[in-house]
């Protein structure tokens, strides 16, 4: 899908659509783990090459820590919760869970699969009330590594619509990015929802 074949204010509900789900992803994964996150404006990416997913998760910096869900009904795709390593030990810790300098352990990466579960319940949640249709969840995924293996294990599709929302935390310092991938077949149907002509 390419810019050309959105009609007009279908890229503005897409954005409209990241900003009302990622905001109450990041707020449900604030209270979480007691942290007040900020998020920047989402960006909505249309007919990204293959590859160019990866490469933004990449500029993030070094080994990922990455969770992925599944996305069932008129969003169907996948949401991916990415953090460079050490923010994700820093918000491991945050949420109550021992995360040393490299490594993790089980209860760390349970802990991170969980909040990975909390903002995309709270996303879908607040996305089906947005289109008015139900909208489901597979069970978290965690994966660490550079963008391009998080990428291949998380995501079976290559992703030319993509939704991205950067957020961070002051204390600790943290950032991470809130990625959303619908699949092409879904999209018509999803943007009919947002943006009817």
């Amino acid at each position: 899908m390419t810019r050309a074949a959105l009609a007009a204010g279908h890229l503005d509900a897409l954005q409209e659509l990241a900003s009302i789900g990622s905001g109450a992803a990041l707020t449900a994964l604030g209270r979480l783990a007691g942290l007040r996150l900020e998020m920047d404006v989402p960006e909505a990416w249309i007919g990204a090459g293959p590859g160019a997913i990866a490469g933004f998760l990449g500029a993030l910096g070094g080994e990922l820590v990455a969770v992925g869900v599944r996305l069932e009904g008129p969003l169907t795709g996948h949401l991916l919760l990415a953090l460079p390593a050490p923010d994700a030990e820093a918000l491991a810790r945050a949420l109550g869970a021992p995360a040393e300098a490299g490594r993790f352990g089980a209860v760390a990466e349970s802990a991170l699969a969980e909040s990975g579960n909390v903002a995309g319940s709270a996303f879908v949640n607040a996305v089906a009330r947005l289109v008015g249709e139900t909208l489901l969840l597979s069970v978290p995924t965690f994966i660490r590594g550079g963008g391009g293996a998080c990428v291949e294990a998380l995501v079976g599709h290559g992703g030319a619509v993509a939704l991205a929302t950067r957020f961070t935390s002051a204390r600790p310092h943290l950032e991470g990015l809130l990625l959303v991938m619908p699949e092409a077949a879904g999209i018509a149907r999803l943007l009919a929802r947002l943006a009817p002509r």
